[in-house]
């Protein structure tokens, strides 16, 4: 209970006082009545009736006063203890039966009221418990998102001219936390990280848990120089190592910002613009803040567009591969076709492969899309003489789901009767260096199948040849950037040179990407560079335009 004034809490102890001692005089008084009657010798029926009367009182006593233990305790004793002690000096004949009557009695009234007692207080903390749940959030006891709009809200309508800050802000890739080291350590996080906002910003905010990793903050300031400190200070302090047992939790955190009036004048739409500025400080790479502006809703009304054009267009089986042929330095002839993702839809004929591949990767829809242009891929290689390959790109998401993957390109390929040995997946360098062993894994998983990989765009991250001796890779593909420079910048043409040299003493194929020039090929096919690929030879062509390469000589297409 919570008490408004010293003053009612005085007199309130001072009436329970008061109860307790007249109650306890009440059982007392009962407690002799009964002793005193049965010193006198009326007959056995009077005695019995007295017993019954006095244990009568006692399960009274117990009713009443359910949430008062220790006064029905005494009561009880009060009543029964005095009445078993009178039978037991009276010496009546049958009072030894009637002294174990009523100690038994005052034990069960004892037992009941104290279970009473427990069950009263159990409902009362499940009811504490449950009106603080409505308010409050379990994990962290931080104020929840209902307490939190009421909170604003509240301090919108007490005083609509002064300025305030929302600020949204969470961990970067906190799934990854849950999914490593479990649940348990991933809710300690979230304890550490409520324990350090509320140090960094707790005497001039306002916090509440939005839910999972998310935390909403009503900072008391507006102007720009402070919310951005503020900003920093608490993504500086949320990035420091998490010490959870024997684990070191390294993470990032992100943060969005809108401020009231500026960005709106209501709740809803205030975390609904630091949502989007979170949004966008995440898409830059996170470990950031972003302040809500026109130009990133703009931005996020777009992608929404977009992501639900996606879901559309995989329910219409809009996605398909168009071909890109890799030939041969020496022979001239096709090797391969590279699937590239392409979107039949003139609504969104201007959105590039790299605009709505990111969008359908956050979206949780990359899988999906993948799957459809990988079967459509194999079906159109089928067609294609048996020495020819396929060649698809599979994105990090996808890769770090590969039981899931596995499947899809099992599917496709018994759908379609293509070989296992004509499909060669390419991975990019960044794969390797999140999870390596469970990269290997997979390709060893899928080399078993008969498919074959390759290490792609080469050269553009760490390029460590470690890769080259712990991989089952059969091919490497040099990035486009080396065949821009190689014949201006002396350094490209040696890396390929060296390149070239490496992964033929170790038995593997090098492709030349970006071959715009004859020039260009030459020259890489004078350092050695078995295949090559580019403008020079044909831009991404549909399905039916892929097939005609295996009837005409090979045939520049650079329009």
């Amino acid at each position: 209970m919570k008490w408004k004034t010293a003053a009612t809490r005085r007199a309130y102890e001072k009436f329970d006082q008061a109860f307790f001692l007249s109650s306890l005089a009440f059982g007392l008084t009962i407690g002799l009545v009964s002793w005193r009657l049965i010193s006198l010798p009326p007959a056995a029926e009077g005695h019995a009736l007295a017993a019954a009367t006095a244990i009568g009182y006692a399960m009274g006593f117990v009713a009443r006063n359910a949430g008062r233990p220790k006064l029905v305790i005494g009561q009880v004793i009060a009543c029964l203890g005095l009445f078993a002690v009178g039978y037991g000096l009276n010496h009546e004949r049958f009072g030894h039966l009637y002294v174990a009557m009523l100690l038994g009695a005052m034990i069960a009234n004892i037992y009941v009221a104290i279970s009473l007692y427990k069950n009263i207080v159990s409902v009362y903390y499940a009811t504490v418990e449950t009106e603080f749940l409505a308010h409050y959030d379990k994990l962290t006891r931080l104020a929840n998102r209902f307490t939190f709009t009421n909170l604003v809200a509240g301090a919108i309508e007490k005083d609509r001219d002064k300025p305030f800050a929302i600020m949204f802000v969470d961990l970067d890739k906190f799934k990854d936390i849950n999914d490593t080291l479990g649940h348990t350590v991933g809710d300690a996080v979230i304890c550490e990280m409520a324990r350090r906002i509320q140090a960094c910003v707790g005497e001039v905010a306002q916090i509440a848990r939005f839910g999972g990793d998310e935390f909403l903050i009503k900072l008391n300031q507006s102007d720009r120089n402070s919310v951005v400190a503020a900003a920093q200070h608490l993504l500086t302090t949320l990035s420091l190592p998490y010490s959870i047992g024997p684990n070191v939790v390294r993470a990032t955190a992100s943060l969005g910002v809108s401020r009231y009036p500026d960005h709106g004048q209501s709740v809803e739409e205030l975390v609904k613009k630091a949502d989007i500025a979170l949004y966008e400080a995440k898409q830059d790479g996170g470990s950031g803040s972003r302040i809500f502006d026109r130009n990133i809703e703009n931005k996020l009304n777009e992608i929404r567009r977009i992501e639900t054009a996606l879901r559309a267009g995989i329910e219409n089986g809009e996605f398909m591969p168009y071909f890109q042929p890799i030939y041969s330095l020496r022979t001239h002839e096709i090797v391969c076709f590279e699937a590239l993702a392409r979107w039949d839809n003139p609504a969104f004929a201007s959105v590039a492969p790299s605009v709505f591949i990111p969008i359908a990767e956050n979206a949780g829809l990359i899988d999906e899309i993948g799957a459809q242009i990988l079967r459509r891929a194999c079906a159109a290689a089928k067609n294609w003489p048996d020495n020819v390959g396929l060649a698809v790109n599979v994105s990090a998401k996808q890769f770090r789901r590969p039981a899931h993957l596995f499947a899809a390109v099992v599917k496709a390929l018994r759908e379609t009767g293509l070989s296992p040995k004509r499909l060669n997946v390419e991975v990019t360098e960044s794969l390797l260096i999140s999870d390596p062993t469970a990269t290997r894994k997979t390709i060893e998983q899928f080399a078993l199948l008969g498919v074959q990989f390759s290490l792609d765009d080469f050269g553009t991250g760490y390029s460590s040849l470690s890769y080259l001796k712990d991989f089952p890779f059969k091919k490497i593909k040099i990035d486009k950037s080396f065949t821009d420079t190689m014949a201006t910048h002396p350094a490209s043409a040696s890396i390929i040179r060296a390149v070239s040299q490496i992964a033929s003493d170790i038995h593997l194929d090098v492709v030349a990407e970006g071959i715009e020039t004859e020039e260009q090929e030459n020259m890489l096919a004078n350092f050695g560079v078995k295949y090559g690929q580019g403008y020079y030879f044909s831009r991404p062509v549909p399905e039916a335009e892929a097939a005609a390469f295996f009837h005409s000589p090979r045939r520049a297409q650079n329009a």
